[in-house]
């Protein structure tokens, strides 16, 4: 088996077994009220915005062939998403306005404590690894989005699923989960190219790998905090 076929098996056994974990277990157990999905969804416009803060260090690091790919995947991100017809903050904020909260709200709101520490453990990740350690642990997220990999579908898909079923939203009432469950299928794919490529050695190999699991392991913090959280909210 060829390094990046290897990598390829790790990867995808990882984004697999984060749904197994107790925290994510806890996150996805939580009954949906329209105030949780309210605060969630607003927790997930500060998450947005810290996506972008770490695509960016990790472009920053790139050679130049992986910053034009990157380039293209924020495009999408911070400019417009043919998906969806605008960038994926607006879309965010579009989402929050759906379920009763205005922008004017969302730009005065804060991040749990708990949050804004995840936030910070990942921009650490983006500036602090080698370039390909850190594309791991901002492209991993999008891996365990990806409904063509985890099996019983990514997280997007999965908090989609019980809005609709908890809630009787449909899937119109949240855009950006809804895009955020096709887009991610197509940017974990475009980002593989990139592991394809540069994957040559077992240094290569460990560095991808380090990465995405410290990713992992804040992204399972972040979800428990958000689960306490909600577990507070009626």
């Amino acid at each position: 088996m060829s390094l990046p076929e290897a990598l390829r098996k790790e990867l995808d056994r990882m984004v697999n077994a984060q749904f197994e974990t107790p925290e994510f277990r806890r996150f996805l157990s939580i009954r949906y009220t329209m105030n949780r999905a309210r605060f969630l969804a607003t927790e997930m416009a500060f998450y947005t915005k810290n996506r972008r803060d770490c695509w960016g260090f990790v472009q920053g690091a790139s050679p130049l062939d992986v910053k034009q790919i990157i380039w293209q995947h924020e495009a999408e991100e911070l400019m417009r998403d043919p998906r969806c017809d605008t960038d994926h903050t607006s879309l965010q904020i579009k989402e929050c306005h759906l379920l009763g909260i205005s922008p004017e709200q969302v730009a005065k709101a804060k991040p749990t404590p708990q949050s804004r520490a995840a936030f910070y453990a990942w921009a650490h990740l983006a500036l602090k690894q080698d370039w390909l350690g850190a594309l791991a642990s901002s492209s991993v997220l999008e891996r365990r989005n990806n409904n063509q990999i985890v099996k019983g579908g990514g997280l997007s898909y999965r908090i989609g699923q019980k809005w609709r079923q908890e809630l009787g939203l449909q899937w119109k009432d949240m855009p950006s989960t809804d895009v955020h469950k096709r887009a991610d299928k197509e940017h974990s794919d475009m980002m593989w190219e990139i592991f394809e490529r540069y994957v040559t050695d077992e240094r290569a190999y460990g560095s991808v790998v380090a990465g995405a699991q410290e990713s992992l392991e804040i992204d399972r913090a972040y979800r428990l905090a958000l689960a306490v959280a909600m577990e507070g909210i009626e």
